[in-house]
C-alpha cells in the first residue's frame, strides 16, 4: 500500500508538468525514485564516520571510570556521587538491560502536584530520561537495551538523570529542551560527569 500511494503521488505531482512525457512515463520514473531512496539511505549510513560496537560490562565499565572519579562497584552494579547526589547503574548482559537511575525522594512524601509535573516533564522536559517509582521511592532513570547502548548515549544518560533528580520540584528537567511547557530552565551540576 506504501508503494502504491508513492507513485499516485509522484503521478500527481510529476504528470502535470510533464507535457511530452505520458502519464505511464510518470509512474515508470516514480518508481524509479522510490526504488534509489533505499540505496541513498543505505549508503549514507554506512559513511558513518563512528563503527557502532555492541555494548558490553566491560565496555560500560570503562566509559563510566572516564567518566567519573568514584565509582563504586563491579560486574554490572556500580554506583557514584554527583554533589549530594547517588547514581547506581544496573547492568545484565543476559537479559540485555541496562539502567541508570538516581533516587529524588519517598513516595510518601510527594504531592498531587508532583504527580502531575512528573508525569508533564516525563512528557515535555524529560528527553531520555524519566521519572519513575520503584520499592517506595521516586527516581529518575533511564532505561536501554545493553548491547545497542552507545557510548554517547550513556554519556548523555548520566548528565540527563543528574539533570532529571536535580530539578525535580523546579524544572522537571533532564536538559535546556523543552517540548512544550513554558517552564523556566535552570543549570544543574552535571557538568560533573
Amino acid at each position: 500500500m506504501g508503494s502504491f500511494w508513492l507513485f499516485s503521488m509522484a503521478a500527481t505531482f510529476i504528470a502535470p508538468t510533464m507535457t511530452l512525457i505520458p502519464r505511464t512515463a510518470a509512474f515508470v520514473t516514480a518508481g524509479l525514485m522510490a526504488t534509489s531512496i533505499p540505496l541513498v539511505t543505505t549508503a549514507a549510513c554506512a559513511q558513518t564516520p563512528e563503527r557502532l560496537e555492541l555494548m558490553t560490562l566491560a565496555r560500560l565499565e570503562q566509559i563510566l571510570q572516564s567518566e567519573v572519579d568514584n565509582v563504586e562497584g563491579e560486574n554490572g552494579q556500580w554506583q557514584f556521587r554527583v554533589s549530594d547526589r547517588t547514581v547506581i547503574i544496573l547492568a545484565d548482559a543476559n537479559n540485555d538491560r541496562m539502567r541508570v537511575f538516581s533516587p529524588v525522594m519517598p513516595v510518601e512524601e510527594l504531592t498531587a502536584q508532583q504527580v502531575q509535573a512528573m508525569l508533564a516533564a516525563n512528557f515535555h522536559t524529560a528527553l531520555d530520561a524519566r521519572y519513575a517509582v520503584t520499592d517506595g521511592a521516586v527516581v529518575a532513570v533511564y532505561l536501554h537495551p545493553l548491547s545497542t547502548l552507545q557510548g554517547d548515549n550513556f554519556r548523555s544518560a548520566l548528565r540527563q538523570v543528574v539533570s532529571l533528580a536535580e530539578t525535580f520540584g523546579t524544572s522537571y528537567s533532564s536538559n535546556e529542551l523543552n517540548f512544550g511547557l513554558r517552564q523556566r530552565q535552570r543549570r544543574s551540576n552535571v557538568e560533573e560527569i
